[in-house]
């Protein structure tokens, strides 16, 4: 059995217990004792590794706060629930900790596929499941002009997961990617390759006609320090309808913020059966996103189901 996180999740129960300390029972201790024993009823044993066509290898990532984190995970045919071979997780080395949010995501990327590789072999397909997009930035001549990370660290990079991503057929390639949350109670199960309309540059909001402008949103994400944590929020406006839509969250970066907000602008859409949406954000790294990874978002149910 194996408990993620079970060494960040207990460390405010372990700091009072040290002899030079005093034990005094907190808010925070009382809330990580809570959190420990339900990580426990629900921890699951770790399953064999299991070979086949029909077997799905998804590899969850992270970046955290003090750290990257990545699971493994294989679901059969006729499981609901996939069963977990491995959980991982490492403080950041260095300057890592001054890396961007994206170069964290890579990070954990990086560490998840190395781990990856030596349990399941670098044969087997793998679904990268981070929480940003990753793979499209391996896939650019150059690293971005704003990284933090050295040259050599983003080339040690994109030689693994290119590398990984290569082998295997155009139908079924080494790596595939979705973006996700978190792997209970989402179906994974990946489609044919369907035909995706290429994102194309909107015109301004005044320039949008009247009978456009019903089926414009516009997004923004923020993060804040409350306490000792990020609380985060993600919102989408319809000027037409004057509504807004919001999510808030604990833990999370304001870029993170900013995919979420994206996310439910997509589920708008979906959910109203708008024939097109014109999407306005001035988040740099959103919009790069989604002009870099569209092709690779259609091999995957990302768009389709909104995840």
């Amino acid at each position: 059995m194996h408990i993620p996180n079970y060494s960040l999740i207990v460390s405010p129960l372990c700091q009072v217990t040290w002899k030079k300390n005093d034990f005094k029972r907190g808010p925070e201790q009382r809330q990580a004792f809570e959190q420990i024993k339900q990580e426990t009823v629900h921890a699951v044993a770790l399953g064999p590794v299991r070979a086949g066509p029909d077997v799905q290898n998804v590899l969850y990532t992270a970046a955290g706060e003090n750290g990257p984190t990545w699971s493994l995970w294989q679901k059969a045919p006729g499981e609901t629930r996939g069963r977990p071979l491995g959980f991982w997780s490492r403080g950041y080395r260095g300057s890592e900790a001054r890396y961007t949010p994206t170069e964290k995501e890579i990070l954990a990327a990086y560490e998840g596929v190395r781990a990856a590789s030596e349990v399941i072999g670098t044969e087997a397909q793998l679904l990268l499941a981070p929480r940003l997009p990753v793979l499209g930035w391996m896939f650019k001549e150059r690293a971005p002009s704003t990284h933090h990370a050295t040259d050599a660290t983003w080339s040690k990079w994109v030689a693994l997961i290119t590398q990984r991503a290569r082998i295997g057929s155009p139908s079924r390639p080494g790596i595939l990617e979705v973006i996700t949350d978190w792997p209970e109670g989402k179906d994974f199960g990946m489609l044919p390759e369907e035909e995706v309309t290429r994102a194309e540059e909107a015109p301004l909001y005044n320039k949008l006609t009247e009978d456009e402008k019903p089926y414009a949103l516009f997004t923004d994400g923020s993060c804040h320090i409350v306490g000792k944590h990020r609380r985060w929020k993600a919102a989408v406006w319809s000027p037409t309808r004057r509504v807004a839509e919001a999510a808030e969250g604990q833990g999370e970066s304001s870029q993170f913020a900013e995919v979420k907000a994206i996310q439910l602008a997509l589920d708008i859409a979906e959910r109203e059966k708008w024939p097109t949406l014109y999407l306005y954000t001035d988040s740099w790294m959103v919009a790069n996103a989604l002009w870099g990874w569209l092709q690779q978002w259609k091999w995957s149910n990302w768009q389709r189901r909104g995840h």
